[in-house]
Formats: C-alpha cells, sequence, structure tokens
C-alpha cells in the first residue's frame, strides 16, 4: 500500500534526489544474489503499489488453507485467516461464557492472576517500559529518525489536527476524563506513603506535589511508549515494504516467513484479544462515569442493581453507535468523531482554566511538569522492592518459588512465615508476634504497584496492538522523528495540562473543604476521615458539610466522581460543563470502541484494507458482550466489577509485554535493513531457523514451496537428540569452531553434559525437598550460559548478524531449538552455502 505511478520513472526519480554516496550504496545492495531472496521484500521506492483492498494480492501473505472468503451471491460475508480469527473468538468468547456461568470463580481466579502478574513481574513490567522510552528516543534522534512511513516524496494523510486529535483520543483520553481527578486525589489522601518519588512528603504541599507528580509519571512518556514502538514496528514493514498491515508484519525482520506460521497466528489472536480486553477496562471505566454524569443532570441517583442495568444499557446504545462510525469507515466515521470529541475536551479544560484560580492553576502545571523531568528517572525505576517483601511475610505470598503450595483454607502463605510463627509461640512475654510487617517498618503499602502502577503498564500494553496499528495507519507520510516527538511527547505534554489543572482543582477544594470541616490539625500520614467531616455513604449529612455543598464545594476524598464535584463551584454554568463532560465522554467511549473494532477486524481479516462489513458489527458487537459480561460478572460475583474489568487488562497485557520486547529487536533490524547498513545487509544466516519447528519447517514464503535442504524427518530426528542429549549437537559444534577430537571441543561437550545431567538430577530428587529443584534450575542457567557463548562463536566465525542477548534467550527458552540450529550450522563448510535464508535487507 505504498507507491503510485510508473516503477521506472519512480527509481529515476529517486535517484535524481538521492546523494551520490546514497545511490552507491543502494546499487551496492540490490545485487542479483540478495535481491533473490527478497520475494517477500517489495519496497515502496522500488515497487509498483500493492493494493491490499485485492484479495488476491493479500493470498500472497496467507499460507494456502488459512483463508475463508465467504459470499452470499454477490455479498462479501467473510473474509478472514480462520486460524488466527477461531483462536480470538475461541479465546474471548470463551472467556465470556465462563464469567456468566460461573462469575464468583472465574473472577476469584483472574483476581489471583493479577496479584502473581504484579508481585511477580513488577521488574519487568517497570525494566520493559524505560528500555522502550530510551529505544524511540534513540531511535527518533538517530540517522533513522529521517525515514518515512512510505515514499520518500509522499505527504501525511491527515493533517496535524486530526491526527493528533485521533491519536489521543484513541490513546488515554477516557481515562483522563475517568482518573483526572480521582487518581491524584487518591494519591493525596489515600494514606499512601509515596517515598522514594521524589523529595519525601514532609509538608501536606509537598504531598500534594507528590500525588501529582505520581499521576503524571503513570500518564506520561511511559503510557505513550508501547504505543509508539508497536506503531514504528507496523509502519515500517507494512508502508516502506509493502506487507499487509496485521500485527505478525511486525516481526517479519526478525523472525522471516515464520510469521506465515502458527507462531504468526498465535500473534495476531492473542494481539485481537489484548485489544479487545483492553478497550473493555476503558469501557468499564467509561460507561461507569456516563451513568454518573446523566444522573448528576438528572438529579437522582441508582442502587447497585439499577446501576448496573444502567451501565448494560449503555454499552449497548454506544456499541450500536460505534457500529455507524465503523461501517462509515475512517474518514467519514473515525475521523470526524476524534475531531469534536477533542474540541469538546480541550473547551471545558479551557473553561475550568478560567473559571477558577487560572494563576494558581498554571502555577500547579509549570511546577508539576518541572517535578516530573527531574524525578521521571527516580520514579521510573521505582518497584518498591522493600514495600513488597512485607508480602513474603504475609497470607497473601504469591510470590514465585516462596509460598510452596496453597494453604488448605486457601491462604497462601510460605514456609518463612510458618518459622516465625513457630518460633513466635516460644516467646514467654505476653506480647504477641510476630508483629505485622508494615507498622513495624513504616513504609507505603505493598499493594500501590498492584493497585496502581502494574494496572496501568498492563492497560496500556493491552491497548498497544490496538492503539499502535492505529496510530500506523494515520501517521503514513511521516517520519519517525516526527511520530516519535508528534505521538509521544507532545501528547504526554498536553495529558499534563489536563491532570495538572483538574488534578489541582480537586486539591485545593478538599483543602478547603479541610479548612471547614476538619480539626485544624496537620494530616501527617495523608489520610481521609470521611465520617468526621459529616460525611456517609458518600454523601454530605452534616449541617456544616450540607452548607458548603450547596456553594458547590465537597471534601472530593469522599465522593465516587470527583470530576463533577470540581465544576460545582461555577454555579450557573456548570451543568452545561456538566453536558459537555457527558457528551465529551460518550463520544470518546465511542471512538475507543469503533477504532478498537476497526484495528479487530482488519487483523482477524489478515490486513485486507477493506474487511466486510459484517465483520465490523460483529466486532464491535464482541467488544460490548465483553465488557457487559466482566461488569455483570463481576457484580453476580458480589465483587467490584470495574475492578474485575481492570483485573483482566494486567493478565492480557503480560504476554503482550514479552511480544513488545521482541518487536524492538524487530524495529532494529529493520531501520538497519532500510538503511542499507553492512553489518546486517552482508551478513549471512543460519543454514537453518530456530523456529522453523512450528512450521513444520518449511522455509519458503506463504504462497512458495519450501526451500529447506533437509527432510522433515532428519529434522526431526536431529530435534529429538538435542532435547535428550544435547551435548552431542554441542561436541559438533564445537568440533567445526576448534578442529575435529579437539581438547576444547571435548571439554565443552562434557561440560554442556555434566550441566544437564545434574539440572534434571536435581529436578528429580527434589521430590524429597524442593529446594533441590532450584539447584538444578541454576546448573540449567549455566548451561544456557555456555550455549549462548557457543552460539555466539559460531555468528563471529560465519559472519552471521545477531547478539548476546538473542544468543541468550534463545538458549534459556528454547535450548533444542539452539543446539539443533549451532548442528547443522556446524556442516556448512563456508557461509555461502546457506540455505534457510531469511530475508534481510531490502535492497
Amino acid at each position: 500500500v505504498c507507491c503510485r505511478g510508473d516503477n521506472r520513472a519512480r527509481v529515476d526519480r529517486l535517484d535524481s534526489r538521492l546523494s551520490y554516496q546514497t545511490r552507491l550504496k543502494a546499487r551496492s545492495l540490490r545485487t542479483p544474489e540478495m535481491v533473490g531472496h527478497l520475494k517477500d521484500i517489495r519496497r515502496c521506492d522500488e515497487h509498483d503499489d500493492v493494493d491490499f483492498r485485492d484479495e488476491n494480492e493479500l493470498k500472497r501473505f496467507v499460507r494456502p488453507g488459512k483463508w475463508l472468503s465467504l459470499n452470499a451471491g454477490s455479498v462479501r460475508l467473510l473474509r478472514v485467516n480462520v486460524v488466527s480469527t477461531g483462536l480470538a473468538i475461541v479465546l474471548l468468547w470463551g472467556f465470556v461464557i465462563w464469567g456468566l456461568v460461573n462469575p464468583r470463580y472465574m473472577f476469584a481466579q483472574v483476581n489471583e492472576w493479577k496479584s502473581w502478574i504484579s508481585y511477580n513481574f513488577t521488574w519487568f513490567y517497570i525494566g520493559a517500559f524505560n528500555a522502550w522510552i530510551v529505544f524511540l528516543l534513540y531511535v527518533a534522534f538517530s540517522k533513522y529518525g529521517k525515514i518515512k512511513l512510505g515514499r520518500a516524496d509522499e505527504k501525511p494523510e491527515f493533517n496535524n489536527v486530526s491526527w493528533f486529535s485521533m491519536l489521543f483520543s484513541c490513546g488515554i483520553a477516557v481515562g483522563v476524563y475517568t482518573l483526572g481527578v480521582a487518581e491524584p486525589m487518591s494519591y493525596y489522601r489515600g494514606s499512601y506513603g509515596l517515598q522514594g518519588r521524589g523529595p519525601a512528603p514532609i509538608t501536606d504541599d509537598e504531598r500534594a506535589q507528590q500525588a501529582l507528580l505520581q499521576t503524571f509519571y503513570h500518564w506520561g512518556l511511559h503510557a505513550w511508549s508501547p504505543y509508539i514502538t508497536v506503531a514504528l514496528g507496523l509502519g515500517i514493514v507494512c508502508y516502506r515494504w509493502n506487507m499487509p498491515l496485521t500485527m505478525r508484519s511486525a516481526f517479519y525482520p526478525l523472525i522471516g516467513n515464520i510469521i506465515y506460521s502458527p507462531v504468526g497466528d498465535i500473534i495476531d489472536a492473542v494481539s485481537i484479544a489484548c485489544t479487545t480486553f483492553g478497550v473493555c477496562t476503558s469501557l468499564g471505566l467509561g460507561v461507569d462515569q456516563i451513568v454518573a454524569y446523566y444522573a448528576a443532570l438528572q438529579d437522582k441517583s441508582y442502587s447497585a442493581l439499577e446501576r448496573i442495568d444502567a451501565q448494560t444499557a449503555t454499552i449497548i446504545v454506544m456499541t450500536i453507535v460505534a457500529n455507524i462510525s465503523v461501517v462509515l469507515g475512517l474518514h467519514k466515521g473515525i475521523q470526524v468523531l476524534s475531531t469534536i470529541t477533542f474540541s469538546l475536551g480541550l473547551f471545558v479544560l479551557i473553561a475550568t482554566l478560567f473559571l477558577d484560580n487560572t494563576w494558581f492553576l498554571l502555577n500547579s502545571v509549570v511546577q508539576s511538569t518541572g517535578h516530573y523531568l527531574q524525578y521521571v528517572v527516580q520514579i521510573g525505576f521505582r518497584t518498591d522492592a522493600f514495600e513488597q517483601l512485607g508480602i513474603e511475610f504475609g497470607t497473601r505470598n504469591l510470590l514465585w518459588g516462596s509460598n510452596k503450595a496453597s494453604k488448605p483454607d486457601g491462604v497462601w502463605s510460605g514456609p518463612l512465615l510458618d518459622i516465625m510463627n513457630n518460633a513466635a509461640a516460644q516467646r514467654t512475654d505476653d506480647i504477641t508476634t510476630p508483629f505485622a510487617y508494615g507498622p513495624t517498618f513504616p513504609s507505603g503499602p505493598a499493594e500501590m504497584m498492584d493497585w496502581w502502577t502494574i494496572f496501568y503498564w498492563g492497560w496500556w500494553v493491552s491497548w498497544a496492538p490496538f492503539v499502535g496499528m492505529f496510530i500506523a495507519r494515520i501517521s503514513r507520510g511521516r517520519t519517525i522523528r516526527q511520530i516519535v516527538v508528534g505521538a509521544l511527547v507532545a501528547p504526554t505534554l498536553f495529558s499534563f495540562l489536563w491532570l495538572g489543572v483538574w488534578g489541582s482543582l480537586g486539591i485545593k477544594m478538599q483543602r478547603v473543604a479541610e479548612l471547614v470541616l476538619g480539626d485544624g490539625q496537620w494530616n501527617l500520614f495523608g489520610s481521609s476521615d470521611c465520617s468526621a467531616w459529616g460525611y456517609v455513604g458518600n454523601v454530605p449529612n452534616s449541617a456544616a458539610a450540607i452548607a458548603l455543598a450547596n456553594d458547590g464545594y465537597y471534601a472530593v476524598a469522599c465522593r465516587r466522581f470527583p470530576m463533577l464535584d470540581i465544576m460545582a463551584p461555577f454555579k450557573e454554568v456548570k451543568e452545561f460543563l456538566w453536558g459537555l463532560l457527558l457528551i465529551g465522554i460518550t463520544l470518546y467511549f465511542i471512538t475507543s470502541s469503533d477504532s478498537g473494532s476497526y484495528v479487530d477486524d482488519v487483523i482477524s481479516a489478515n490486513g485486507l484494507a477493506n474487511p466486510p462489513i459484517g465483520q465490523k458489527v460483529f466486532w464491535c458487537w464482541t467488544e460490548g458482550a465483553v465488557a457487559i459480561a466482566l461488569l455483570r460478572g463481576g457484580y453476580e460475583s458480589g465483587q467490584n466489577a470495574l475492578g474485575a474489568v481492570q483485573a483482566v487488562s494486567i493478565v492480557a497485557g503480560l504476554p503482550f509485554t514479552v511480544a513488545i520486547c521482541f518487536m524492538c529487536t524487530s524495529i532494529w533490524r529493520a531501520l538497519k535493513i532500510d538503511s542499507g547498513d553492512a553489518d546486517i545487509c552482508h551478513a549471512n544466516l543460519f543454514s537453518t531457523g530456530t523456529l522453523d519447528i512450528f512450521d513444520l519447517y518449511r522455509t519458503g514464503p506463504a504462497d512458495g514451496p519450501s526451500t529447506a535442504r533437509y527432510t522433515l524427518a532428519e529434522r526431526l530426528t536431529n530435534y529429538a537428540q538435542s532435547i535428550f542429549a544435547p551435548f552431542i549437537g554441542i561436541f559438533k559444534t564445537c568440533e567445526s569452531l576448534f578442529g575435529e577430537g579437539s581438547v576444547l571441543a571435548k571439554l565443552h561437550g562434557f561440560v554442556n553434559f555434566s550441566f544437564f545431567v545434574l539440572w534434571l538430577v536435581f529436578l528429580i530428587v527434589s521430590g524429597s525437598d524442593s529446594d533441590y529443584a532450584w539447584i538444578g534450575w541454576t546448573f540449567y542457567l549455566f548451561m544456557a550460559f555456555q550455549i549462548s557463548f557457543i552460539r555466539g562463536y559460531v555468528r563471529t566465525q560465519h559472519n552471521i548478524y545477531g547478539n548476546m542477548f538473542e544468543d541468550f534467550f534463545g538458549a534459556l527458552v528454547m535450548y533444542p531449538n539452539i543446539v539443533s540450529q549451532l548442528h547443522y550450522q556446524s556442516k556448512e563448510p563456508a557461509p555461502s552455502n546457506d540455505v534457510y535464508r531469511k530475508p534481510v535487507t531490502a535492497a
């Protein structure tokens, strides 16, 4: 979907624009030997337009038997990849049925999964998000930043205002409406210990500043980093290499034709599921606000059941409207709605800025932005290591490897708590021990990461497939630098304005309430005493609290929907602003739903540019059904319905966090290939692949025959040997490196044999004491170190592009694949004999 016009004229036109050195480099890469291995890469500057509205053109990228094309007369009904779509449907609708049939059990399991992920993978989430930001900024301001998603002379499809409106609308806008006041207020008056996140909050002013800093952190650069990473991964491959706009394409520079295998199908299916669960999280939060705003305008209240019924009805109505928008398409529907909703939100923001203490609000935004810039590194690497240490001493110990097993009563605790309880029973005084961890070692709550940061990171990642693909779709014609600056930095600063203004208004209103309703003492721990302030069930009850409320001021920390409250002092115009808020969040709700449906539809259709309308409608209703199932299931199980929705986003986000890390490697390879860097374009490849077993060792393009030299039986036999006797492959490989029968080859073979046997022996004896298993896994880790070292040595000898991190990860998680690959590479007398040639250049 990249180039138009006559091919010869285009090449002449390109060559006339480029410098002599660039043209010389380009010509040096366009050799017959290299081009012969690049059938699937058709760079936009050198090939005619690929029209992915043409079903026959798309079939070049689908394995035979996976494509379903169904018509009813002349009406198109279905155009889908049956494998990836089927997997996604089974996962999503299976989840819906589970939630409706047995909601209590399902939500108990989902919440346990969520906590398990938060406790065990905090380090991974925190590290990954920081790595993505560094990677994006480096790429943007390197020589690769000038690369355009499309032809060198291509102009952006959308103007700057429409582009920014659409990416902001689908990115974070619903959340800003929902949590723009509630989140900073939770930190300010939620008894959170915010130490370690910037300067220690000694005074209440510093606590207020810390509340805004923590909020900015969750909605700043880190929030947008997974979106932009996915957008670049898709944009480079799809708009420069003429591949279909589907998630698997982003991994083509890394795994080549394996994207057409079940590996690619799983990537697309997980992307659809992540998109749906991520959108449902926002729909759940958004519909709660919509119902609340409507109730405020009508001056009515709902019971719990009435609220769930109203939320269900709202989702149904909004889904119908989203259907209309997604059927109209990107230009007529989504673009128009995004521009309107962005303008409404901006109007309300500016109005509140003018209606209240403008100078205080501007001071707060500038000051809070400065705090963010100063402390973003410190807070960005904060994992609450010592706060979460207390989890190991409690009864909710879900830490991997330290809880041993669940107690009969369902309480999770580890051996350390048992040891402490046993020793405490021997004390002869009357003091009850062991003491609680928190009061003994005062700090923030151990669940801070679980409740807030990891929830956000999981939420952003679960949105990444849909927002990233959507940003890629609307960013064609822009350079990488423009995308990173425009879609990473600009939205971050703009969201700071929203959060800074509305969050500061909430803090100001809370202080007004405490000056009247409090005891005049410093709130040392930042706690909320709503009963002392005259509130019962989120409603002002005392005469003083009612008098304040009549003038539009509330103890915001005691209220459920503080976004409405901060506009209550504006008297005559408050209902006008509430109406705009209701319209704005409703339209943001719709744009999120139709954008998510659009992405689900395109992925299920394997990148087909114009899928049948029926498919678009199906995915709209699937999102609505999942959201309704989560909300109603949460209610039926007696749990917080929104909490259940949030838990699902964290669970869905973990696998895609791993995928985005691999996507960074894929992007880096793609940029080097596209720029003609010699270290990758003139490098060789392994003679066999590490993942080709998942495609039964077929190595050709989707629509072509396999080019593998070895038979299926040979590969499977060697793979079995690599599983049960990896030391044989290691020995053969080392003989090719150090000489037949050499001492080094024998030594490496013996060391690998020792590590492998000790790993198995300690796993076997762990039946008597589970600690032996960890000794066994330590030997396994050292075996992975050895295999990765040998693979790096082989790459150097054969001039194969790669790095030590890829070597180690491969050896760690799939050592048989790596050992088998090394075994076959050892048979190659020269790099020129490689037969499994994954495309490595975009010549």
